[in-house]
C-alpha cells in the first residue's frame, strides 16, 4: 500500500512539473509573438494575444480591450520603422506566486493583473545600440497565454 501511495504521489509531482514547463513555454511564446508583432508593425496580431486589465509602469491600468487596442495601435504607429532591428533573448521566467512578495512598485495594480499560476517573463531587448531588460506579465487563462503588462526594468 505504501508503494502505491508513493507511486501516486510521484506521478502527481511529475505531472505538476511537466505542466509548469508547458506553462512556461506558453508564456514565452506569447511574449515572442508580441515582440514579433511589434517588430513587424502588426498591431492586430499583438492585440489578439493581449488581455485586460493591462499593466504599464506608473500608469493607470487599461481595463477596456478597445482602449488597449487603441493604445497598442498608437504605440506601434509611433515606432514603425524604428524597430526593424529589434533583437531579444530570454533572461528569466517566474511563476507569479514565487515572486509576488518581492514586488514593491505598483503592487496593487500588478496583483490585479497577475494571479497565482501566471508568469513574469524577463527579456533582454535590443533596438539598435539600446539594450533594456523588459518584464512582460503573462496571464494564463483557460489554456491560453495573454500578455497583460509590459514594464522596462533597466536600460543601457
Amino acid at each position: 500500500m505504501k508503494k502505491l501511495i508513493f507511486g501516486a504521489m510521484a506521478l502527481l509531482l511529475f505531472t505538476t512539473m511537466v505542466k509548469a514547463e508547458d506553462v512556461d513555454e506558453l508564456a514565452k511564446k506569447a511574449v515572442v509573438d508580441f515582440l514579433e508583432a511589434f517588430k513587424s508593425n502588426n498591431p492586430e496580431s499583438a492585440i489578439k494575444i493581449t488581455g485586460t486589465p493591462f499593466y504599464l509602469k506608473n500608469q493607470d491600468l487599461i481595463k477596456d480591450k478597445a482602449d488597449l487596442g487603441k493604445y497598442i495601435s498608437e504605440e506601434f504607429k509611433k515606432n514603425a520603422g524604428k524597430v526593424n532591428d529589434l533583437a531579444y533573448s530570454f533572461n528569466e521566467i517566474h511563476a507569479y506566486e514565487n515572486i509576488k512578495d518581492q514586488v514593491t512598485e505598483d503592487k496593487e495594480k500588478i496583483n490585479e493583473v497577475l494571479k497565482n499560476g501566471d508568469r513574469a517573463v524577463l527579456m533582454e531587448v535590443k533596438i539598435g545600440n539600446k539594450e533594456s531588460t523588459v518584464a512582460f506579465a503573462v496571464a494564463l487563462r483557460q489554456g491560453k497565454a495573454l500578455v497583460v503588462g509590459v514594464s522596462k526594468v533597466s536600460g543601457k
